[in-house]
C-alpha cells in the first residue's frame, strides 16, 4: 500500500517520466545466433494490475508469441503487437493513457483498441491511446475518462525495405490514476529479428588439374541450393572467362580453351537472383600445358672445313625451353635456348661423311618436351677449282663450218663446255676425260668479229668455270681471180753490176703490186703491175749465192701469189759474172693467196 499511495502523490512527474521511457524504447540489437529473444514481455505486475505485450500477427496473419521463431521476420513485413492490460483482484484501477512504442525505425501502420479510444501517433514516442465515448470511466477527482480495469491495444507496424538486420525491442508504457510512476517498460521484451530474406548460397568449382593450350574443357559450378536463380561469372585470376552463365538446377558450365601456359587460378562468382545471395567459390588451380614439336632444317650437303648451320624450330613459337642438338646419339654442344620458337648451333666438319641431326626440346614453363625427326647432312671434300680457256678458231669464213674448241683444267672426270657466241648458247660439247678438251663444230653465218665463250659446267669434285671472251675474226667468202707470178733475173750476176728483176703476172690484165725480196729481205717498195709486169734493177753489194722471190699483192678482185725463188751466184768485183738467169716459175699453186 506505501507503493500504491506513493504514486498516487507523485502523479505531476508520470508524464515526465513517461516521456524519458518512450524516449529510450525501441531498443536494437545485433541479431544474435538462434533462437531470436522472445517475442513476448510475458505477464508483467503493476501492483494488482497485470499487462502483456506481445507479437501477435506478421504480415496479418495471428502468430502465437510462445512459439520459437515466429519473430524473425523480413524487411517489407508487418507486424502487430497486442499490449492487454486487466485487474487481478481489489480496488478497480483507471488508465488515463496507453502507449506502444514502436521498434527503432519502424513505421507505424494502424491500431485497434478493445474500447472506444482516442489514438495518436506521436512518432519516435510511440502510439498513444486515451479512452473515449461511453464505453470509458470517469476518472475520480480528474473528471477525464479512462479505462477501467483492463483493455487490449493492437498496433501494426511496417518494416522498411532498407531496416537494417538485427534483433528489435518494442516498449509498452501506461498511466494509472494514483500510481505515482509510469507502470509498464520500455523496451519490454517483446522482440523481433529482422533478418535478410534472401538465401544464402555456395558455389563449388569443378576444374581440371591440367589442361593443355588450344583444347577446350568444361568449368563447372555448383551452386546450391540447387533452386537459386542467377549467373556465374568465371575468373582466371581478375580477368573475367567470357561473359555470366545462366545457372540451371544449380549447375553452370563453361566450355573453355586456355591459350597460355602456366598456373590459372579459376574462381566462380556467382551473382543471385532475386531471394539468392551472391557467393564465390575457394580457388582451384589449373596446370595449362602446351604441346610441342620440334624440326631440323640443315643444308643437305656441305664441304669439308665450310661453317655449316643447323637450326632447330620449335612450334609454337612461344615455346620456352632448351634444345639439344645430337649427331646421331652424341651430344653436339651445350644445350641452347629457344628465342621466338627457334634454337641454332654452327659446325665445321674435317672430314667428308654422312651425319644425322636431331634436336631435342626440353620444355620449361608449361610447354611439354618433344624430338625432331632425324635431318641427314652429307659433307664432302671441296671441289677442284677449274680454268676454262677458248683455243680456236681465230679466223673462220662465212658458211664455212669450223670446230670451237676449248680446254679446262684440271683435266675433269667428266662433264660438259657450254659455247656460247656473242652471248648466244650455240651447243655443248663433252669434256675429254685425257685431255680436257671440248670441241663443237660450228659454221658462222656472218662476217665480222665475234666474241666466243666457253663455259664449263662443273662435275662431281669439280667446279664450273668460265672462260675469258675469244675473239673470231670471220671473213666472207673469197671470190678473187686466182693469179701466177713468174720471176726472171738478168744481167752480169758479180759485186758492183746492176741486174734486172723482172715479175711476170697471169693473167696480164690483173692489177696490183709485185714486192722484190733477196732472202727475206724486200728490195725497195711494192712496183706496180702494167700489161702483167713488174720490173727493177738491183746491184748486189757482196759475193756469195742469193735467193730472189717475187710476190704479186693483187689489186680488187685478184688473188696474191708469190713466184718460186731464184737463185742468183754473185761474183766479186771485177770478174765476170754469168750473165743467165735461173727462172723457177711462178709458185702460186704452193704460195698464192
Amino acid at each position: 500500500m506505501l507503493l500504491s499511495m506513493t504514486r498516487r502523490f507523485a502523479t505531476p512527474i508520470v508524464a515526465a517520466t513517461a516521456a524519458m521511457g518512450l524516449l529510450l524504447g525501441g531498443a536494437v540489437t545485433a541479431a544474435a545466433a538462434d533462437p531470436p529473444p522472445p517475442a513476448s514481455s510475458g505477464d508483467q505486475s503493476a501492483d494488482n494490475l497485470r499487462w502483456n505485450l506481445g507479437l501477435t500477427a506478421v504480415n496479418g496473419t495471428a502468430v502465437d508469441p510462445a512459439t520459437p521463431g515466429v519473430n524473425i521476420v523480413h524487411p517489407g513485413d508487418t507486424v502487430t503487437y497486442t499490449a492487454k492490460i486487466w485487474k487481478t483482484a481489489g480496488i478497480g484501477r483507471y488508465m488515463t493513457a496507453i502507449r506502444q512504442i514502436q521498434p527503432a525505425g519502424f513505421q507505424y501502420l494502424s491500431h485497434t483498441v478493445s474500447k472506444q479510444s482516442n489514438v495518436t501517433s506521436e512518432g519516435a514516442a510511440g502510439v498513444k491511446a486515451t479512452c473515449t465515448g461511453g464505453g470509458c470511466n470517469s476518472v475520480p477527482i480528474l473528471g477525464t475518462k479512462g479505462y477501467l480495469d483492463n483493455v487490449n491495444f493492437d498496433v501494426t507496424y511496417k518494416i522498411p525495405t532498407t531496416q537494417p538486420f538485427g534483433d528489435y525491442n518494442a516498449g509498452f508504457v501506461f498511466d494509472v490514476y494514483a500510481f505515482s510512476t509510469q507502470s509498464g517498460a520500455n523496451p519490454a521484451g517483446a522482440w523481433v529479428r529482422v533478418v535478410d530474406p534472401s538465401v544464402n548460397t555456395t558455389a563449388d568449382l569443378q576444374v581440371p588439374a591440367t589442361a593443355k593450350t588450344g583444347t577446350p574443357v568444361d568449368l563447372t559450378a555448383n551452386v546450391g541450393p540447387a533452386n537459386a536463380v542467377g549467373t556465374v561469372q568465371f575468373k582466371d585470376g581478375a580477368a573475367n572467362i567470357g561473359g555470366p552463365v545462366g545457372v540451371a538446377n544449380g549447375n553452370a558450365t563453361l566450355s573453355h580453351t586456355f591459350d597460355s601456359v602456366g598456373a590459372h587460378n579459376i574462381s566462380a562468382v556467382f551473382t543471385g537472383g532475386p531471394g539468392f545471395h551472391d557467393s564465390t567459390s575457394g580457388v582451384k588451380t589449373v596446370d595449362v600445358t602446351a604441346d610441342t614439336s620440334t624440326a631440323i632444317q640443315v643444308a643437305a650437303t656441305a664441304l669439308v672445313g665450310d661453317d655449316v648451320q643447323v637450326t632447330a624450330t620449335v612450334t609454337p613459337a612461344t615455346a620456352v625451353g632448351t634444345v639439344q642438338f645430337k649427331d646421331g646419339a652424341t651430344n653436339v654442344g651445350e644445350p641452347v635456348p629457344v628465342v621466338n620458337g627457334t634454337a641454332s648451333i654452327t659446325r665445321k666438319f674435317d672430314e667428308a661423311g654422312t651425319h644425322s641431326f636431331v634436336g631435342v626440346f626440353t620444355g620449361t614453363a608449361g610447354f611439354t618436351d618433344s624430338v625432331s625427326p632425324p635431318a641427314e647432312l652429307i659433307v664432302k671434300d671441296a671441289d677442284w677449282g677449274t680454268t676454262t680457256t677458248v683455243l680456236e678458231p681465230v679466223t673462220a669464213v662465212v658458211g664455212t663450218s669450223v670446230n670451237l674448241s676449248a680446254t679446262v683444267h684440271p683435266i675433269p672426270s667428266g662433264g660438259t663446255v657450254k659455247f656460247l657466241v656473242n652471248g648466244t648458247e650455240v651447243g655443248t660439247a663433252p669434256v675429254g676425260t685425257g685431255d680436257g678438251v671440248a670441241i663443237l663444230p660450228h659454221t658462222f653465218g656472218a662476217a665480222g668479229t665475234a666474241n666466243v665463250v666457253a663455259e664449263f659446267t662443273g662435275t662431281t669434285g669439280f667446279t664450273g668455270s668460265t672462260s675469258p671472251g675469244f675473239t673470231v675474226t670471220v671473213t666472207e667468202p673469197d671470190t678473187r681471180e686466182a693469179t701466177t707470178t713468174a720471176l726472171a733475173v738478168t744481167g752480169n750476176a758479180a759485186v758492183g753490176q746492176a741486174m734486172q728483176f723482172k715479175a711476170t703476172v697471169a693473167p696480164a690484165g690483173a692489177n696490183g703490186t709485185v714486192q722484190f725480196k733477196v732472202g727475206t729481205t724486200p728490195i725497195g717498195g711494192p712496183v706496180a703491175v702494167v700489161n702483167g709486169v713488174a720490173t727493177m734493177s738491183h746491184t748486189f753489194a757482196e759475193e756469195g749465192t742469193y735467193g730472189v722471190t717475187a710476190t704479186f699483192i693483187g689489186g680488187a678482185g685478184f688473188k696474191d701469189s708469190v713466184s718460186g725463188p731464184s737463185v742468183v751466184n754473185v761474183a766479186a768485183a771485177g770478174t765476170p759474172g754469168g750473165t743467165g738467169s735461173l727462172d723457177t716459175g711462178s709458185l702460186s699453186s704452193l704460195f698464192g693467196s
